[in-house]
């Protein structure tokens, strides 16, 4: 299923990147093609009007003699890098008011009577035109120009040589083909590279959420089973009274509510990812919220002989959602009391520190080993396996507790040793 979803991505991704490729490739042959033909027309365009106004070449037709120029050394550099008719070797005929041959400057062997239309145009319609046409094999543009000039009436067909311009042009497109068929197979690489990782988020929470059916299925059997057993049991004496089956009775509803208790944590964490969960968040007292809820479990920690400590600095403002941290505050106290020995301690402290209200939950209960750090906030995990069925654990709440913490832009961190007890710390920041 994997593979052809990122078959599709890889698809969909060098579909745009082809697509991208291919306007930026069409886009540099025909930019460059028309800055080519642009220039070339403005030459041939310029080189007309020397001709015929600036008397640079085509003297001895309009009989205008050549002026002294003195030219300093920028006119000189100008002249240079100017391109102009002598540069590109231009060829042209002037034709006179009865539109006969008059004037030829011919660099290469043109047969100029094959062209003779478009003079008789320029000179009837009194206009300019470019075209391009191919003489003995050899690619020209030509542009015939009609002009009325100190008495002088005529046209001047001038013939540029493109064959360089369409080795530039035929030499740019072979590169770019070849440039777009290697482009293509890094681009499918790279497409087939973006669509794994693309796709590694969608296969984490697929997994996630195998694991995630497989946990809880896992989880609500068993208690069905114990119920469902201890009611056969206490079934299968009809004549017994409520007395003499309250051990089965006793047991069928324990694990009903530890089964309540998970489908309400499973709820939760399905709400939680749908993005479902609403958070209300404002300026509230966390040192209130924490005493309120510590105080709920007084009578739990004294069936165990458990001394719960706290020191709580007053007044300490954050931005958040007041249920929520009390949930919060419920799942930390409630683990260490499950975990701490009869008789032990938990000592619960809040204070400000660096712009933080740092709430510490310690025991000195069973401990923690330093491996299971880092997996203790995943759904399910239990350190201990073999205890969590007897003290009522689902394996959920500290999953719900850092999902809470850093919806707060909060941290919470854990730290603990076998047998030498359990520390959590959460750091939430204070309301400016």
């Amino acid at each position: 299923m994997f593979r052809q979803l990122r078959l599709k991505f890889t698809f969909s991704i060098l579909l745009v990147l082809l697509v991208f490729l291919s306007f930026l490739s069409s886009g540099l042959y025909f930019g460059t093609k028309t800055i080519i033909s642009t220039s070339s027309k403005g030459i041939l365009e310029k080189s007309a009007e020397d001709i015929i106004y600036g008397n640079v070449q085509g003297l001895d037709y309009f009989g205008i003699p050549p002026i002294p120029n003195r030219k300093n050394i920028f006119d000189s550099v100008k002249d240079r890098l100017m391109f102009n008719g002598s540069k590109l070797k231009l060829s042209y005929a002037i034709y006179d008011q009865s539109l006969d041959l008059v004037y030829v400057k011919n660099n290469s062997d043109i047969s100029f009577d094959k062209f003779e239309q478009y003079v008789l145009t320029a000179y009837r319609d009194k206009n300019n035109s470019f075209i391009t046409d191919t003489i003995d094999d050899v690619e020209y543009r030509i542009y015939t120009v009609f002009f009325n000039h100190q008495s002088q009436v005529g046209v001047i067909q001038l013939y540029q040589d493109i064959s360089m311009e369409i080795f530039i042009l035929n030499h740019l497109k072979r590169n770019l083909i070849i440039m777009s068929g290697i482009s293509l197979l890094i681009l499918t690489l790279i497409s087939w590279f973006l669509a794994g990782i693309s796709i590694k988020p969608v296969q984490k929470s697929w997994e996630n959420q195998k694991s995630f059916l497989a946990d809880a299925s896992h989880e609500l059997r068993t208690p069905i089973a114990i119920i469902q057993t201890n009611l056969d049991a206490a079934m299968s004496d009809p004549d017994g009274t409520i007395s003499e089956n309250e051990r089965w009775i006793n047991n069928a509803y324990s694990e009903s509510q530890l089964m309540g208790k998970l489908v309400g944590e499973l709820l939760t964490l399905a709400q939680i990812d749908a993005n479902q969960v609403p958070i209300t968040m404002q300026d509230m007292d966390l040192s209130e919220v924490c005493a309120n809820t510590i105080e709920k479990f007084d009578l739990k920690a004294n069936e165990k002989q458990i001394d719960l400590i706290q020191n709580l600095e007053k007044s300490l403002i954050v931005l958040g959602d007041s249920p929520k941290i009390s949930q919060l505050v419920t799942i930390l106290i409630d683990n260490a009391i499950k975990y701490s020995h009869i008789g032990g301690e938990i000592r619960v402290t809040l204070k400000k520190e660096k712009g933080y209200a740092r709430l510490i939950v310690e025991d000195d209960g069973i401990g923690l080993d330093p491996k299971d750090h880092d997996k203790i906030f995943e759904r399910f995990y239990r350190a201990d396996q073999a205890r969590h069925r007897e003290d009522g654990g689902t394996g959920l709440g500290l999953s719900i507790a850092k999902w809470i913490v850093e919806n707060h832009k909060g941290h919470i961190d854990v730290n603990g040793h076998l047998g030498k007890g359990t520390r959590f710390t959460i750091e939430i920041p204070l309301s400016n």
